[in-house]
């Protein structure tokens, strides 16, 4: 290895170049097993190595996955995806970023970012350091706990290096978002941000249920002592509309109720449900009143929503920041980033944080690209400075020229292909220069992936049982899943130049059907609504929702006017490109639609998608399962991790003299 004495300066010559000894590699075997539950839809790491310069990386994935006993045959398939990135850790720390003088004398100065972890002395569950969830964020990314906490304070925080839980969100951002939406959506267990608690009693003189069950409530056979008591933060307006779901499925009409109690001064609303609801049916309630709407409190666990641009505004704090002091992650940091040390209850012994709670801090991924999950938004298009208006082409006097309509067509062309693109810097440079470029590593780099494919078989029941007097006769079908003999890629070589974490996520992501939609074609009226080739390339058209939920489009039985609202924009003659899977029968039904993996979307009462995005809400794909809350990991996954590292780095144990 040669340096040049003082470093490296253009056309300083070679003269005073001092040799010095290079390192030699060996090799290690890094090879491991991998296994957890999982749940449709997350983001979960299963791999997080600290890599040096120099090393080399042969990866070499294999997988197995596996259900609990389905209810019943399935038919529908996920694809089961292992990606592999490397995230430099450079990018986390200014000073690295901007490659400033002197640091190299002063590497202790180089501070890791920190997260601070927080634990309740006091709550007896926690005694022996098991402080993190088995499924929490925290916990794949290799924090179990704080320790044996000692000392008086009652809540102990300790820090942990933050750099894969910053690079997570990174490669979320880059690999997985829907940049055509503002928000992003992570699992996350609240308690101060909770509106009203539902609670499930008897009528007076009954035994309790519970008080309270946070939602969802599991009632009795008896139809007549079902009593809902929701309790709002004093000072609450009276609801103005309550809905109900029953399994996950709303019933707006079928369900009254005999009783609407509201007592202003405790803010409690008791309802009475006269109607039967078969044992172990699960009911969760969604409140509106007349200021806002309320979230439920669905055992403190839900989908939370975060602004995208939250990602890059923490990498702007983080090269913002400048103090000698590491850049650290508390509970006042805003989302995703700082949710997981949140407070959950009070007091000495209850008191907890978001941390000891299923799955928290797990991202959710979107659908597959379909017809229905792939738009762009139209203010990109139609809005104030959008592409429509920057290119309208400017009349003067009533004429225009050719020249000026040829400019604005060019202008037009191109800012279409940045809009479809992405919008990113990189997005932008693809769309304008289409130019392979060399440039120092600025994010997430992706490596590789093993792609395979989970089919659901039937399991027949061949003897006959009986449970508490139910008796399940022969021949009943159930159901499990099992990968099928599909399988693309796996295997991946990585080189490292500097301080960098691999990281690998793994997803199972559903493949969707469709029945609640009007297909396209049934608003044709004439022959000259046919695509002709004439037209071809002629921009965007609009994603019409009455596609995927009929009752998006208002129909005047009056006057026979037809109001559509639309989605986002799409290039034009989507629909002759492509379809999507549908279902028809009884799979569009309650009684059967456990059967498929069908894209549920919410209505209002006003006939309007009330989830109208494009990230999977794992609690939808679970009822084919018998947990079906968003708790559920009704996945069993198995990673083999063959690993070969290559290193700088003497395998011997004491030096060779």
């Amino acid at each position: 290895m040669k340096t040049t004495l003082g470093g490296e300066r253009l056309g300083s010559g070679g003269k005073v170049e001092i040799s010095d000894k290079t390192y030699n590699r060996s090799t290690h075997d890094l090879s491991s097993n991998w296994r957890s539950s999982m749940a449709s839809g997350t983001l979960v790491p299963f791999m997080n190595l600290t890599a040096l310069p120099g090393d080399s990386f042969d990866i070499d994935l294999k997988a197995e996955v596996l259900t609990t006993p389905t209810v019943g045959p399935l038919f529908g398939s996920y694809k089961v995806q292992l990606d592999v990135f490397q995230v430099p850790m450079r990018l986390y720390n200014a000073k690295l970023t901007m490659n400033a003088l002197n640091i190299g004398n002063n590497m202790s100065d180089i501070k890791i970012p920190q997260i601070q972890l927080r634990a309740n002395r006091n709550n007896q569950t926690y005694l022996t350091g098991d402080h993190v969830h088995t499924s929490c964020i925290h916990r794949y990314l290799g924090v179990t706990g704080l320790g044996h906490i000692t000392g008086t304070e009652d809540i102990a925080e300790r820090d942990f290096n933050a750099v894969p839980y910053l690079a997570y969100w990174d490669i979320f951002k880059n690999y997985y978002a829907n940049k055509q939406e503002e928000n992003a959506y992570v699992i996350h267990t609240a308690d101060g941000d909770v509106e009203y608690m539902v609670s499930a009693a008897l009528r007076e003189g009954s035994t309790v249920l519970g008080n309270p069950i946070n939602g969802p409530v599991t009632y009795n056979n008896d139809p007549e002592n079902q009593v809902l008591i929701i309790s709002f933060p004093v000072g609450t307006e009276e609801p103005s509309s309550i809905a109900l779901y029953i399994n996950g499925e709303l019933r707006y009409s079928e369900y009254a109720f005999a009783i609407r109690n509201w007592d202003p001064t405790t803010a409690r609303l008791l309802l009475q449900h006269p109607l039967y609801i078969p044992t172990g049916q699960q009911m969760t309630v969604e409140i509106t009143n007349t200021a806002s709407n309320l979230n439920p409190f669905v055992g403190g666990i839900r989908l939370t929503s975060f602004p995208l641009e939250n990602i890059d505004k923490m990498r702007e704090d983080i090269l913002q920041h400048s103090t000698d002091d590491a850049f650290k992650i508390t509970n006042g940091t805003y989302a995703p980033y700082g949710l997981t040390t949140k407070q959950i209850g009070n007091g000495p012994t209850t008191l907890n944080f978001s941390t000891a709670y299923s799955q928290e801090g797990l991202a959710v991924k979107t659908y597959q690209s379909d017809l229905f999950n792939n738009w762009i938004e139209t203010e990109w298009i139609d809005g104030d400075n959008g592409v429509n208006e920057i290119t309208a082409v400017q009349v003067v006097d009533g004429e225009f020229t050719i020249d000026a309509l040829n400019l604005a067509s060019k202008v037009y062309a191109m800012l279409n292909r940045v809009a479809i693109s992405g919008g990113s810097y990189d997005d932008w440079l693809d769309a304008v220069y289409d130019q392979e470029r060399k440039t120092a590593i600025s994010s997430p780099v992706y490596h590789g992936s093993l792609i395979k494919e989970l089919a659901f078989e039937e399991v027949i029941s061949n003897s006959e049982t009986s449970v508490e007097g139910n008796v399940k006769p022969l021949g009943e079908l159930a159901g499990r899943g099992r990968l099928t003999g599909k399988n693309k890629g796996g295997k991946m070589k990585i080189k490292v130049d500097e301080p960098s974490v691999i990281i690998g996520l793994v997803s199972l992501t559903p493949r969707v059907n469709y029945s609640q939609g009007n297909q396209w074609d049934v608003n044709l009226k004439s022959f000259d609504d046919f695509h002709k080739p004439a037209l071809d390339a002629i921009g965007y058209q609009d994603l019409i929702a009455e596609q995927m939920v009929s009752s998006s489009s208002e129909y005047n039985s009056n006057t026979g006017q037809i109001t559509a609202s639309n989605v986002g924009k799409q290039p034009a003659w989507m629909n002759y490109q492509t379809d999507v899977d549908r279902v028809y029968g009884n799979f569009a039904e309650d009684s059967d639609m456990f059967m498929i993996l069908n894209r549920r979307y919410e209505v209002g009462t006003d006939g309007a998608i009330d989830d109208m995005t494009t990230y999977i809400d794992p609690t939808k794909f679970n009822n084919i399962f018998a947990q079906t809350d968003l708790t559920s990991q009704n996945f069993w996954v198995q990673i083999r991790k063959e690993i070969t590292a290559r290193r700088k780095m003497s395998g011997r144990t004491i030096p060779n003299l």
